[in-house]
């Protein structure tokens, strides 16, 4: 695999579960640490693993990415 790095924002407001959109990116940090996906209206994806989690509701930060990936290139 190659690795890749994303640039990405974090919203600096919370909003309400509810009002996040199905497969919008989201964190519940501040600093858009642990990146989620909103998969259904109680569903979330953890990207780190893949791993999906019940959510009941509450506040988190949106996370929005770069269109393109900075690869790291071998120095040479």
């Amino acid at each position: 695999m190659n690795q890749v790095e994303y640039s990405g924002l974090c919203d600096r407001t919370a909003v309400e579960w509810d009002s996040l959109k199905n497969y919008e990116m989201f964190s519940l940090s501040p600093d858009g640490s642990f990146p989620m996906m909103k998969v259904s209206r109680s569903k979330a994806v953890r990207l780190a693993d893949r791993e999906v989690m019940m959510v009941g509701g509450g506040r988190c930060f949106r996370v929005s990415l770069s269109n393109h990936p900075t690869q790291n290139k071998p120095q040479s």
